[in-house]
């Protein structure tokens, strides 16, 4: 089974790791839709601390991610998805199967289910990429 997830995946972190070996465990290609450094600005978001390359390159180096692709796009979307044609587009080209993403996004994949099957998974609880910012910006 072909399987997507989509996100920024910046600060890779914990949750991220485990809620890539939740994708994994039930895909036989995992591709990841990574958010562009201009996309995650354009979303009022502070800019990654890491590139889009070097974001890349941390995800094709664990053993979960079978394939990255850019997920770049002029915004069309009115709710919390701001690339909607852009997500039809990637599981149509990609043959996608699956959309997993975390249960914080519950709901707002669910214009893909004429595509494809879309299931969220609950996040690791007390970790994110804006709590490890606070933190560090706390000088904890």
């Amino acid at each position: 089974m072909r399987v997507a997830t989509f996100g920024a995946f910046d600060l890779l972190h914990y949750g991220h790791m485990r809620l890539l070996a939740r994708i994994a465990a039930d895909a036989d290609h995992l591709v990841v839709g990574l958010a562009s450094d201009a996309l995650i600005g354009a979303n009022g978001k502070s800019a990654p601390v890491y590139s889009y390359e070097i974001r890349r390159e941390m995800l094709l180096h664990t053993r979960h991610v079978d394939e990255v692709v850019c997920h770049d796009a002029v915004p069309d979307g009115t709710g919390r998805v701001k690339l909607v044609q852009a997500k039809i587009d990637l599981v149509r080209t990609h043959a996608i199967n699956a959309v997993v993403m975390g249960d914080d996004w519950q709901g707002h994949y669910d214009f893909l289910l004429p595509f494809c099957a879309v299931r969220y998974l609950p996040r690791t609880n007390g970790i994110s990429t804006t709590l490890i910012r606070s933190a560090i910006a706390a000088g904890r």
